[in-house]
């Protein structure tokens, strides 16, 4: 089955986070999907706070690898999207609906993508200018996978779907 043709389910389940791309970049079209998926997640209250940062520059990459304390590798992909909220109406909720949103998306139109805390607010708001009340506290990579990629060393089997799942009450 080729990205182009996964279904939402497929896509879901397929989907691993990536770390190593190369350098082609994204074409528009495919970029356009992702933001606009981005875009449609549900929002508390239907408020649309947050903001999408697209950071394709190498300078400012390498300012946001600082702001992370396991960050190093992603000035490597080809497209950096930040999530910014006012600081006083940040819903991590939102910002991480907004995420999968975009990297589901993004794995559907072959894109190989990863989440990234962002430990260093100070340092991710200098990168990309942000104004002293708001935050950004993660991102996410973007970018075409490499062939052989290697294998997470994190790289487990998931928990089983009965012991994940419990009816009604804990026991």
């Amino acid at each position: 089955m080729t990205a182009a043709n996964l279904t939402p389910y497929d896509a879901i389940i397929s989907k691993r986070d990536l770390r190593v791309y190369t350098d082609d970049p994204i074409a528009d079209d495919v970029m356009h999907r992702i933001l606009q998926a981005g875009r449609m997640a549900g929002s508390a209250k239907n408020l649309e706070v947050n903001r999408l940062i697209v950071v394709t520059d190498q300078a400012v990459q390498d300012a946001l690898a600082e702001a992370g304390d396991f960050s190093s590798w992603i000035g490597t992909s080809a497209a950096i999207v930040g999530f910014a909220s006012p600081a006083s109406e940040l819903r991590e909720f939102d910002v991480g609906r907004q995420a999968q949103n975009m990297m589901v998306a993004a794995h559907a139109d072959g894109i190989a993508s990863c989440p990234v805390t962002l430990h260093h607010p100070d340092r991710a708001r200098a990168a990309v200018g942000l104004p002293d009340d708001w935050v950004m506290p993660m991102v996410i990579t973007l970018g075409v996978a490499v062939d052989d990629h290697p294998d997470s060393p994190l790289k487990r089997t998931r928990v089983a779907l009965d012991d994940l799942v419990r009816q009604d009450r804990w026991s």
